[in-house]
């Protein structure tokens, strides 16, 4: 029985039974997978040395700066903070005036601070004429609205005999001059107090506390000034006067403690130039407007209250611990980086086969590959349009893959012909 002739070329995707592919079930364990970072351990002393040293220095900043120090770890909230200044005390003069709170403190009531009246001046019955303005002093020649006056200074209107910063050495004729004494013994009274509303609602007074200092409270005016930063002298800023800023500043740990105590910071802030005051009471008498000008020198007390509340909180440390995660990376970067710098070509080449892997070149691979799919698939068009006879195709088509394989589907169905024919002949 004679055998039939099998075709020359046959689709390779024919032979393969189409099957209907199951929907396989969910695989967790794939798609919960994660990726992590392969660890090379590195037996090296001086590299040791490196990186672990840079570890502990990232440890101990974290612990003794940021946590300590800086009290990053808690929660730190600007206090709202409140202050009274109260004085006691009188003033007198050579001539036995006496001089009271209200006499030498003016305004009466301020809330940040007072001020102690300890030289005055004062020009009774000015009237609207033609002066030098001894505020502002100006030299001849002068301008449009001035003359030039006897003492070669511009001549103005104004309230005369003039009273300013540029006579006060020597006040014009008629000028009270008054320099208050006794005021060593004055004694201020200073409460101060702050609050910190998103920590807590209680309100913390200065002195408050047993193991406090309550010197604040009842301090004279010459223990004050000789706190201050430089030092001061009440009979040297009495004839000028001064500006004194006093702070309380708080730094209140919350945490574990509900009393809290501030630091008292005093300083001269004027730099020398002094502070005076300046009023004016007119009154008309017969239909004439008159004034009363004084200048009151002395002392500007400036007094403040504020500082930070801090409390323990979980977010921070959170923060601060991830920081000193990150900050330990910069250990094993400069270990990494000296490790195939500091020895020798060789060792840094086999420390660089130990931390680095190589891949191959894929590129010229992947573009042959990309032929060979090219390839088939015009082959498939062709011999599904007709174009090329069924028996003459296998050798004639090449694949992409050398020489040797031209052909190699039909030489290989044509054995099997051959195999079939002796068969059907013996």
């Amino acid at each position: 029985m004679a055998g039939t002739e099998m075709q020359r070329v046959v689709d390779e995707d024919d032979d393969i039974p189409r099957r209907s592919v199951a929907r396989s079930s969910w695989d967790w364990n794939k798609i919960c997978a994660y990726h992590t970072n392969r660890v090379v351990r590195i037996q090296d002393a001086n590299l040791g040395y490196l990186y672990w040293g840079i570890v502990t220095i990232v440890v101990l900043y974290i612990q003794i700066v940021v946590f300590h120090i800086e009290g990053r770890h808690t929660f730190q909230e600007p206090g709202l903070g409140a202050v009274i200044t109260k004085f006691k005390g009188k003033g007198f003069t050579k001539d036995g005036k006496a001089f009271d709170a209200p006499d030498l403190r003016y305004p009466i009531i301020e809330p940040s601070g007072a001020f102690l009246m300890t030289r005055r001046v004062t020009v009774k019955d000015q009237k609207m004429g033609t002066c030098i303005d001894w505020d502002s002093p100006e030299r001849c020649p002068c301008g449009e609205h001035a003359t030039c006056g006897p003492e070669n200074f511009c001549e103005v209107k104004g309230w005369c005999p003039s009273l300013g910063d540029g006579n006060m050495e020597h006040p014009p004729q008629g000028a009270e001059v008054e320099e208050i004494l006794g005021l060593e013994d004055a004694v201020l009274m200073i409460v101060a107090g702050i609050g910190f509303p998103s920590i807590g609602q209680t309100f913390h007074v200065a002195g408050s506390s047993p193991d406090s200092s309550t010197l604040h409270k009842h301090i004279t005016v010459p223990q004050l000034l000789e706190l201050a930063d430089p030092p001061v002298k009440l009979e040297d800023v009495a004839q000028t006067g001064c500006i004194i800023a006093v702070n309380f500043f708080w730094s209140c740990d919350l945490s574990w403690r509900s009393d809290c105590e501030p630091q008292l910071s005093v300083k001269r802030l004027d730099a020398g130039t002094g502070f005076v005051q300046k009023r004016a009471k007119k009154k008309t008498t017969n239909g004439v407007e008159t004034r009363e000008a004084v200048y009151m020198y002395g002392l500007r007390l400036i007094v403040d209250s504020s500082g930070i509340g801090r409390q323990i909180s979980l977010v921070p440390i959170v923060i601060q611990l991830g920081s000193c995660l990150a900050l330990v990376q910069i250990a094993s970067m400069a270990a990494d980086f000296l490790m195939v710098r500091m020895y020798d070509k060789e060792r840094c080449d086999a420390y660089y086969r130990c931390k680095v892997v190589e891949t191959k070149d894929y590129s010229e691979m992947q573009e042959r590959l990309d032929l060979v799919s090219d390839q088939r698939a015009r082959a498939r068009e062709m011999v599904s349009g007709g174009q090329i006879r069924s028996g003459g195709t296998g050798a004639g088509v090449s694949l992409g893959l050398g020489a040797g394989a031209r052909g190699s589907m039909s030489a290989v169905l044509r054995g099997r012909n051959v195999g079939a024919r002796s068969g059907a002949s013996g």
